[in-house]
């Protein structure tokens, strides 16, 4: 090291010194012995009563929201800190406003990097605002810290290992007009099931058909309209609902995964489960996408509690794009506590062999189908009777507008302590 080799030096030059008489050796010697005894003392000591932490205004958000983010460091000792380099590991999903980055965009190897200096018993906090950029389960940390002395002969890091994280739900669309078009209140579905309709649920209302009893004519509506409208009943078939999501975005999985069909997939995913909290069905959430950091499938049961929206959206924001289970591996794992009549919403981006005949095994076993397809163009195959609705059109143009936002913002001014 270059400390032992300077004090090896200036031992040299004491000895000499002594032997010689030369007060100049014997000065310079003892003075650079005392400079590495205390760039040791200080590299040893540097991080004593040292801490780290971080802040973030709230752990949930959605694609799009700006959060409150600080960082804090407390040096509660007499010994300063002449500097001090702080490298936080930090995802790609998030981004700090005028904070400085390095690394190759990688979020194993992105860092949020900040120098300064403090004084004996200093605190000091760095503000900014965090964007939120992608979905997701961001964890941010480890974080090393790194200072040196005051002559710059050495230099000591530590790590902390804590870590921060913030959960950013998946976008949500309006699909009323998709799933529920007016004329229509499941679009047109093929079914040997009759439709019965609960008359004390109404959604909406329609133009007057000949064959609509007249006592379900809505007057004011029609007063409005100037023309006879029909008043629109909730099915009753359809008030429980699973909606399955393929995770898988190619026919097969060892072609890997195509990670902007997949956040498509997972976009649709989510706004399914929001029409079906709005509307007030019993619902449930699968696929055979694993969830982050816990190596099994998504899985949020029936429910029709105040909080299932929530769990569908956490449960989605954890969607990794690794497929760990064939789809109908999963189906079979929740088809016995499913309630008979239930309406599987099959969301996908590709429609591969397996999958046709994976639909055809749910029909088997008396659950009607509706495929709602998030691919670009049409669907790879033909599903025959099967309803399929495109999402192309308003996941293209939600796009749209996010692009749109993203150049229009002005970006706030960072704060710093």
């Amino acid at each position: 090291m270059l400390n032992d080799f300077w004090i090896f030096i200036s031992s040299v030059m004491i000895f000499i010194g002594l032997v010689a008489s030369e007060g100049l050796l014997l000065v310079v010697g003892s003075l650079v012995i005392v400079v590495a005894i205390a760039a040791r003392v200080w590299d040893r000591y540097s991080f004593r009563s040292v801490s780290h932490s971080r802040t973030i205004s709230r752990q949930r958000a959605f694609i799009g929201d700006t959060v409150d983010y600080s960082v804090s460091l407390d040096n509660d000792k007499v010994l300063p800190l002449i500097w001090v380099d702080i490298q936080d590991s930090f995802p790609d999903g998030l981004d700090l406003v005028g904070a400085t980055m390095r690394g190759n965009g990688l979020e194993s190897n992105r860092q949020h990097t900040i120098t300064s200096s403090l004084l004996p018993y200093q605190k000091a906090t760095w503000k900014y605002s965090m964007k939120c950029l992608a979905r997701g389960y961001h964890r941010i940390g480890p974080v090393r810290l790194r200072a040196g002395d005051i002559f710059g002969f050495s230099s000591s890091e530590t790590r902390y290992t804590e870590f921060d994280h913030i959960l950013v739900y998946p976008q949500v669309l309006n699909l009323d007009s998709l799933m529920f078009p007016p004329d229509h209140p499941l679009g047109d579905i093929r079914s040997a099931r009759p439709l019965y309709f609960d008359n004390s649920r109404v959604v909406g209302q329609r133009g007057y058909q000949p064959n609509d009893p007249l006592k379900h004519i809505d007057w004011k509506a029609t007063a409005r309209a100037r023309s006879l409208q029909t008043k629109v009943f909730e099915p009753v078939v359809s008030l429980n609902m699973l909606i399955v999501m393929n995770g898988s975005t190619r026919e097969n999985t060892w072609q890997g995964s195509n990670r902007r069909l997949f956040e498509r997939t997972v976009t649709v995913a989510a706004s399914a489960a929001d029409l079906a909290e709005r509307r007030g069905f019993s619902y449930g959430v699968v696929s055979n996408a694993v969830a982050s950091y816990s190596g099994k499938w998504i899985n949020v049961p029936m429910g029709a509690s105040s909080n299932q929206l929530a769990m569908a959206l956490e449960a989605l924001a954890m969607a990794a794009p690794y497929v760990i289970a064939p789809l109908s591996e999963v189906l079979n794992a929740e088809r016995d506590s499913l309630p008979a009549g239930t309406t599987v919403l099959l969301v996908t981006s590709s429609v591969g062999n397996l999958l046709v005949e994976e639909i055809a095994g749910i029909r088997d076993h008396g659950f009607p189908v509706t495929v709602l397809y998030c691919g670009d163009g049409p669907p790879e195959r033909d599903l025959g009777e099967i309803m399929v609705i495109s999402m192309a059109a308003i996941l293209d143009q939600a796009v749209a507008n996010q692009t749109l936002s993203d150049s229009t913002e002005e970006h706030e001014p960072v704060l710093a302590e």
